[in-house]
C-alpha cells in the first residue's frame, strides 16, 4: 500500500518573519519600562539589604559576617534546620491527608493514611527542636511575632466580620446608602498620623471620651481602665474583675495593644465594606430569584449563595489584612508614643515591624535589622502559602 507523503510544515515567508520581530520587539518595549521600575524601586533594594544584612553595618559597612544576624535572631542552626523540617513534614501530611476522598482504593488509602501519619509523628518530633530555637535566638524577636500574632488575630476577623455585615446591610435598597458609604470609608482616607493621635487622646485614662463615658455609666473612676498605658494582658485583667486568678502564659495582649487593634479595626472596616459591595454587586440577581421561588429563607440564601460567591473577596481581603497587620508601623508608634519609648508600655506593643525600626533607628544596627526584616518577609510568606493552601477548593471564582 502506497502510504501518502507526509506534508511539510510551510515556512514563514521573509515578510512573515520580519512582521513576528517587530511585534516581539514592540511586546518588549512595552515591557520595558515596567521592567525598570520593578527593578531599580523593588528588586534593586530587595538585593541591597540581603547584602547588608550579610554585614556588620553601624551606619556605614563593617566586616562581612555571612549569616550570623540570622544565626543571632534564630538561634543554633541545627535547631532551626530541625523546625523547618518539622513544620515541611507537618504541612507533607497535611497535604497528603486532602488526596484522600471517598473513592479512594482501600490500599492506596491505607498506604495514604499511615504516610500522613508518619509525617505527622516525625514533624512533631523534628519541631521539639522549636523551644530550643526559643531558648537560642532573639528573645525580643519571638515576642515580637508573638505580639504581632495577637494583633493579626485580634483586628482581621472582626475586620472582615464587620465589613460583611455592613456590606450586606449598604446594599440593601435603604434611603441614604450613598452617604453612609461615605461615612464608613473615610477613616480609611484619613491620614493615618492624625487619626492615630486623636485616638490616642480619645484612650487618655484621664481625660479621654472613653473613660468619661464609663465614668458617666457610674463607674468608680479609680478602677477604670489605663488603656494605652497598660502592660497588663486583657485576660488577666478580667480575671482579677470577676476575682479568678488567670496564669501567666495566658494573659493575653495587653490592654494598650488592645486600644490599638480598636483603632486598626475602625480604620479598616470603612475600605473592607466598599470591596465587599462591588463582590455583592457581580453576583447575578437572577440566582436570589430563583432562590425565593424554591422557598429558600434568608439565611439559606446566605450560607448557599451569598457567602459562597463573595468568596474571592473574602479570601483577598483576609491575606491584605494579615499582610498589612505584619507591616504595620504608623499608627502603632503614633499612639504608643505617649506611654513611653517604641513599644511602650514594657515593650508589650513591640510588633515585628517595631522590633525592626528600633534595632535600625535606635540601635543603628542596620544589617541585624535587615536580617529581621527578611525574617518577617519569611514568616508572612509562609502564612501567605498556608492560606492560599486552605482556601484551595473554597474560593469559588466561577
Amino acid at each position: 500500500m502506497n502510504l501518502p507523503e507526509p506534508q511539510s510544515k510551510p515556512q514563514p515567508t521573509k515578510g512573515q518573519r520580519s512582521r513576528k520581530m517587530r511585534e516581539a520587539i514592540q511586546a518588549y518595549a512595552f515591557l520595558l519600562p515596567g521592567t525598570l521600575i520593578l527593578f531599580v524601586f523593588s528588586l534593586l533594594p530587595i538585593g541591597y539589604a540581603l547584602y547588608i544584612s550579610m554585614h556588620k553595618w553601624r551606619v556605614k559597612r563593617g566586616d562581612f559576617i555571612g549569616m550570623e544576624n540570622y544565626l543571632k535572631a534564630l538561634g543554633n542552626p541545627i535547631d532551626v534546620l530541625f523546625v523547618l523540617l518539622g513544620l515541611g513534614l507537618l504541612a507533607g501530611s497535611w497535604m497528603v491527608w486532602r488526596k484522600i476522598t471517598a473513592g479512594t482504593p482501600t490500599k492506596i488509602l491505607a498506604w495514604r493514611i499511615g504516610l500522613a501519619f508518619m509525617l505527622i509523628f516525625g514533624g512533631f518530633a523534628l519541631f521539639l527542636g522549636f523551644p530550643k530555637m526559643l531558648a537560642d535566638g532573639d528573645k525580643d524577636l519571638f515576642e515580637s511575632l508573638l505580639i504581632t500574632f495577637y494583633y493579626s488575630l485580634g483586628t482581621v476577623p472582626f475586620q472582615v466580620g464587620l465589613s460583611f455585615l455592613l456590606a450586606n446591610i449598604l446594599f440593601q435598597d435603604i434611603k441614604g446608602k450613598s452617604a453612609w458609604r461615605i461615612i464608613y470609608f473615610l477613616p480609611y482616607v484619613t491620614v493615618t498620623v492624625a487619626s492615630a493621635a486623636v485616638w490616642q487622646s480619645i484612650f487618655d485614662p484621664t481625660k479621654g471620651l472613653v473613660n468619661i463615658g464609663l465614668a458617666g455609666l457610674g463607674f468608680n473612676p479609680d478602677t477604670l481602665p489605663r488603656w494605652l498605658f497598660e502592660a497588663e494582658g486583657v485576660v488577666t485583667l478580667i480575671g482579677n474583675w470577676i476575682g479568678v486568678e488567670v496564669p501567666e502564659w495566658a494573659g493575653g495582649p495587653s490592654l494598650a495593644l488592645i486600644s490599638v487593634i480598636i483603632y486598626n479595626i475602625w480604620t479598616y472596616v470603612g475600605y473592607n465594606t466598599v470591596i465587599y459591595l462591588s463582590g455583592l454587586g457581580n453576583i447575578p440577581h437572577s440566582l436570589y430569584e430563583a432562590a425565593e421561588i424554591d422557598g429558600a429563607n434568608r439565611w439559606e440564601i446566605l450560607r448557599k449563595i451569598t457567602i459562597p460567591l463573595v468568596s474571592p473577596t473574602t479570601y483577598f481581603l483576609v491575606m491584605m489584612g494579615i499582610l498589612g497587620t505584619f507591616r504595620a508601623f504608623n499608627s502603632i508608634y503614633v499612639m504608643t508614643r505617649v506611654a513611653g519609648p517604641v513599644g511602650a508600655p514594657q515593650g508589650t506593643t513591640m510588633t515585628a515591624s517595631m522590633l525592626i525600626w528600633k534595632n535600625f533607628w535606635n540601635g543603628n544596627r542596620f544589617g541585624y535589622a535587615s536580617a529581621l526584616a527578611f525574617v518577617l518577609t519569611g514568616v508572612m510568606l509562609s502564612l501567605n502559602w498556608i492560606q492560599n493552601r486552605i482556601s484551595e477548593g473554597r474560593a469559588f471564582y466561577g
